[in-house]
C-alpha cells in the first residue's frame, strides 16, 4: 500500500508534522494528484473574484506539491500578467516539487516555516497571503502565525483561508482550539483581519470553509 499523510501528520490524536520525511517517502500524500482540481480551491477562488486587480504580489503558505498554486497564479495572471508569487512550504522537497510543477518565471521557490515568520523571512510586502488548507500544521502556534503573516499585508491587503473542518468526532486534535470556521474566524480578526466574504461546502460530511480577509 502506498504511504500517505497519515503516518506521518497526526498519529494517535497527536500532531506529529514529519513533513519533509513525508514529501521523500510519498508520491502523493494528500491525494492531489489523484483527485485534481476539487470543489473546495475552485470554491476558494470564487472569492477572488473582482478583486485580483490590486494583487501584484502573493504569497502562498504551504504550497505542498503546488496544484492549488497553479490554480490561483493563473487566475491572478488572467487579470494581472505581470504579478509574481512566492511558493513556500515547510518541506524543501515539497517545494522542490512544487517548482517541477509549475516552471513559470513570475514565480518564486522557498522554503519557510510558517509557524513562526519572523526575520528568516524575504522582507517582502504582498497584496495577497494564501493559507489553503494549513491550519493543523500552524495549531500550535496559531495566533503567531497568523499576526506574522498579517505583517506581510499592507492595510487593504487581503488574506484568502481555504480550510477543512472534520465533522465531530473523526479528528480531537486542535477541536478544543479550533471548533469550526467560527473560532478560526475569531482569531482572524484578533490578527487585525476583517472578513470580507466567506464561502461553504460540503457542511455535513467534510465541512470546508473559504474565507478573504482584509487587513484593518
Amino acid at each position: 500500500m502506498e504511504p500517505d499523510y497519515h503516518d506521518y501528520f497526526l498519529v494517535d490524536g497527536q500532531h506529529i508534522g514529519r513533513y519533509e520525511d513525508m514529501y521523500r517517502d510519498c508520491a502523493d500524500p494528500w491525494r492531489i494528484e489523484e483527485l485534481g482540481p476539487r470543489l473546495d480551491m475552485l470554491a476558494a477562488l470564487l472569492l477572488l473574484e473582482g478583486r485580483l486587480d490590486r494583487v501584484g504580489r502573493f504569497l502562498d503558505i504551504g504550497a505542498g506539491l503546488g496544484l492549488f498554486t497553479g490554480l490561483l497564479a493563473q487566475a491572478v495572471w488572467r487579470v494581472n500578467p505581470g504579478a509574481r508569487g512566492l511558493v513556500t512550504d515547510i518541506s524543501p522537497t515539497a517545494v522542490a516539487r512544487a517548482g517541477i510543477r509549475l516552471t513559470d518565471p513570475r514565480l518564486d521557490f522557498q522554503a519557510l516555516d510558517a509557524r513562526s515568520p519572523d526575520s528568516s523571512w524575504p522582507d517582502q510586502i504582498f497584496d495577497l497571503v494564501v493559507m489553503a488548507q494549513v491550519l493543523w500544521g500552524l495549531l500550535e502556534n496559531l495566533d503567531n502565525a497568523l499576526a506574522g503573516l498579517a505583517r506581510l499585508l499592507p492595510p487593504g491587503g487581503l488574506m484568502l483561508v481555504s480550510q477543512h473542518f472534520p465533522a465531530p468526532g473523526r479528528q480531537n486534535y486542535g477541536a478544543d482550539l479550533v471548533a469550526g470556521p467560527e473560532d478560526l474566524a475569531a482569531r482572524l480578526d484578533a490578527a487585525g483581519l476583517d472578513i470580507l466574504d466567506t464561502l461553504e461546502t460540503n457542511r455535513a460530511v467534510n465541512h470546508h470553509w473559504a474565507a478573504l480577509a482584509c487587513k484593518r
